[in-house]
């Protein structure tokens, strides 16, 4: 009998996660960010916390301390994120987004509205590449970023933008 070959895969995989967030909602243009253009964009996150009612999982203000760098930081943040979902389907994330920010509509209505602030979701997709040493090759299978016209329903009447940040991670 022939000896078996020693198989190794690596497979690939798909990890997204969505989250709300409000910003300062001024035309300051690209990066790097003079002074007075990093000033333009501080807020209060308590002050969006208090309109929203929602409790955000990540907040700071500018010029608070950083917890890994010596510098403070650079600019204010509210975020709101769900935990990340082992998924290809990029609206599911996103729905279960919706699902939990929906009923604070209004309050992110007020929020921009009186602060100033615009609104959108940021996804995040973390693709790992996969490898199969008896076939000797590397795949990567990616998101599938499709949404039917009911969530940009559900989007657009929340005046929501979306953004999609995709990162591909290799095996050695």
């Amino acid at each position: 009998m022939p000896e078996e070959e020693h198989v190794t895969h690596t497979y690939a995989t798909c990890v997204q996660r969505a989250y709300l967030y409000l910003v300062r909602d001024v035309d300051v243009g690209e990066p790097p960010y003079e002074l007075d253009e990093l000033r333009q964009m501080a807020f209060d996150p308590d002050d969006v916390t208090r309109l929203v009612g929602l409790e955000p999982t990540r907040a700071w203000q500018r010029g608070d301390p950083h917890p890994y760098a010596p510098l403070p930081r650079r600019f204010s943040r509210w975020a709101f994120e769900l935990a990340e979902v082992r998924t290809y389907v990029t609206e599911e994330v996103v729905s279960q987004l919706l699902d939990a920010i929906e009923p604070y509509a209004a309050g992110i209505a007020d929020a921009c509205s009186t602060l100033g602030m615009r609104a959108g979701v940021a996804v995040v997709i973390t693709m790992s590449g996969g490898r199969d040493t008896v076939a000797g090759g590397l795949h990567v299978s990616t998101a599938s970023i499709t949404y039917i016209a009911r969530t940009l329903q559900r989007l657009a009447g929340l005046g929501l933008s979306v953004d999609h940040d995709q990162y591909v991670l290799l095996p050695d």
